[in-house]
């Protein structure tokens, strides 16, 4: 589903208009295609909270997107909670405006028009970690036997001997 908001009352530099974002993306449906992004197991919900208008002559906006999700842990493969919170503003300019490439501006596919779900995609996707941890004391799994570490040791042996120094066995005996 593509959430779309109209600008062009901004656009216009209408006086005071402004457009508040509000929306809670919260169906399994909508929220599915943002797994990939998130690299997550399941999504519970993405907020979107923040608001359009005119800075400078140019449509302007400010947003907070958070979303909650269940992830894999990248050492012990546990699914756990993780909140994302991105926070930013940037500029609103159409593909038609001649801007150089700049951190500065978010570019419009449709002149007064914002797709929320390329403005969420977008800006997530910037703040995803490269790996989640259940938390950072994880010990992780043992390479030999898959027990899970955080639940205790595993009797496999400690310090393998590497078979390249096995002749040097018996001549410190």
């Amino acid at each position: 589903m593509s959430y779309t908001i109209n600008i062009e009352s901004v656009i216009k530099k209408e006086a005071s208009a402004t457009i508040d974002i509000d929306y809670e993306i919260v169906g399994e449906e909508e929220l599915n295609e943002y797994r990939a992004v998130l690299r997550a197991e399941k999504i519970n919900v993405i907020n979107i909270d923040g608001c359009i208008y005119q800075k400078n002559g140019m449509p302007f906006v400010e947003y907070e997107i958070t979303a909650e999700f269940i992830a894999e842990c990248a050492r012990c493969n546990k699914e756990t909670p993780h909140t994302i919170t991105v926070r930013g503003e940037k500029y609103i300019a159409g593909v038609s405006e001649d801007k150089e490439e700049s951190d500065d501006y978010y570019v419009t596919e449709t002149e007064g028009i914002i797709n929320i779900s390329d403005f969420i995609r977008e800006f997530l996707s910037l703040e995803v970690p490269l790996r989640y941890l259940c938390s950072e004391e994880c010990k992780g799994l043992c390479p030999k036997c898959g027990k899970d570490l955080n639940d205790g040791d595993c009797s496999c042996p400690k310090k393998e001997k590497n078979p390249a120094f096995a002749v040097l066995d018996d001549f410190f005996k």
